[in-house]
């Protein structure tokens, strides 16, 4: 059996191109690495319209939605559906997003302290300009070695 070591990218869908690029690349610091021509055959075929973007080692394909999505009202700025992403920051950075955020007016709600004998600091959550959920955490084990659970995934 193949052992997979991480997640390489995810996509996430959007209903504007230019504006999600905007928010994470303006907003967040990701950087642009790719994008799909809206003439190539791939997407005349059918393959998606989108941009790939960098967020510090992470890829995100930034796709054009299809169809329409249903989202939450703007206000609401948790959730579990299927448009929800966390991201982990390092905590001496924590305070730096949330101040780039009140900067650029994003609205968020938080910090939220998660309980003392877990591993996640705190979060703050916000939409993107979609409507996607986001969390952002710091962990409270960040400067621990890396150490792979035993039997998950086994068996």
């Amino acid at each position: 059996m193949a052992e997979i070591q991480s997640i390489n990218h995810s996509a996430i869908c959007v209903h504007d191109l230019q504006e999600a690029e905007d928010f994470y690349c303006g907003v967040l610091g990701a950087r642009t690495a790719s994008a799909t021509d809206y003439i190539t055959q791939d997407v005349i075929r059918g393959r998606s319209l989108h941009k790939s973007i960098v967020l510090e080692d992470y890829l995100i394909a930034l796709m054009l939605a299809r169809d329409f999505m249903p989202m939450p009202p703007s206000d609401q700025m948790r959730g579990a559906h299927g448009f929800r992403h966390g991201f982990y920051v390092p905590r001496a950075r924590f305070d730096e997003l949330m101040a780039a955020l009140a900067d650029h007016g994003v609205a968020y709600e938080g910090p939220v302290t998660h309980p003392e004998d877990g591993p996640f600091g705190q979060s703050i959550y916000l939409q993107d300009p979609s409507g996607n959920f986001l969390e952002f955490l710091w962990r409270r084990d960040e400067d621990l070695p890396y150490d792979p659970v035993e039997g998950i995934g086994e068996g």
